[in-house]
């Protein structure tokens, strides 16, 4: 997936007035995330309480409140890489604010006993954040986190195709093929599943303003730079047709893949990165 990464910035840190009344998707992934944190927390034959969680790609702090209410004595370290988002954070003393980049994590390595991230993978350089959370999580650390799968917005992505070959829908990596990454980096434990989740809206602009609200727009460097025009937008609204609903909505479907990962207990050095 190429990416400009100063273009996701920019998105997300202009998004980052408006993202909570739009971020319905990101909502939903956070409590069924908590719920397989819950799981292993509570649950496990292992169970664990993390004194030091790193909620990467905090965004404007959703996870905070029940991650202190499942882990009361914990520190928290709410990381993001747009300013804008962190400001939204109400200060707390056990949370800390951290402006970071995923790709080169400003904590100390061998020092988070949980990784938390809610669908901020999907932006990034996959193998270099794997390599930078599992310098920072210490040995016998957990990680666990949502991203975009391979099949998201495939209704929108077909109505393009139909259009033209630019890349107007980025493309995601398959659950499997981050599972595989995470073990050839020494991750121990590896849990990748997927599940489907459509939401509705009533017109193919609604679908596109709810991705630019919330900073999710197309960001791949070989997009198209112009305007979409009338013209095209009528285009795409025939061609998005087949997929409408019997109560006459339009449906945009996301993949939301959780992968849950152990740092070994044995593993006391730092991640080397692997050339493909």
């Amino acid at each position: 997936m190429s990416l400009e990464h100063h273009q996701i910035k920019a998105a997300f840190s202009k998004a980052a007035q408006q993202y909570e009344q739009h971020a319905v998707l990101q909502k939903e992934a956070l409590e069924r995330l908590l719920e397989r944190v819950d799981f292993d927390a509570f649950e496990s034959e292992q169970p664990f309480s993390p004194q030091t969680i790193l909620d990467l790609g905090c965004g404007t702090g959703w996870a905070v409140e029940p991650l202190l209410k499942r882990f009361p004595d914990s520190h928290i370290i709410a990381a993001d890489f747009s300013a804008q988002m962190l400001n939204q954070i109400k200060p707390h003393e056990q949370v800390e604010c951290r402006q970071t980049d995923a790709h080169a994590i400003d904590v100390h390595a061998g020092s988070i006993d949980l990784l938390f991230s809610n669908l901020m993978l999907q932006w990034c350089d996959e193998q270099t954040v794997f390599q930078e959370i599992k310098r920072a999580i210490k040995p016998g650390g957990l990680m666990h986190l949502t991203t975009m799968g391979e099949h998201t917005l495939h209704e929108l992505h077909h109505a393009w195709s139909q259009i033209d070959d630019k890349p107007h829908v980025n493309h995601f990596v398959p659950a499997n093929e981050l599972a595989d990454l995470a073990l050839r980096l020494g991750f121990e434990d590896v849990i990748a599943d997927s599940e489907l989740i459509t939401m509705t809206y009533k017109s193919v602009v609604d679908v596109m303003r709810d991705l630019k609200n919330i900073g999710a727009h197309n960001t791949d460097d070989k997009r198209s730079r112009g305007l979409t025009s009338p013209r095209v937008l009528k285009d795409l609204t025939k061609h998005y047709e087949q997929f409408r609903t019997e109560e006459g909505l339009i449906p945009a479907t996301f993949e939301l893949v959780y992968l849950r990962a152990k740092k070994s207990s044995q593993d006391h050095g730092l991640s080397l990165r692997i050339k493909d």
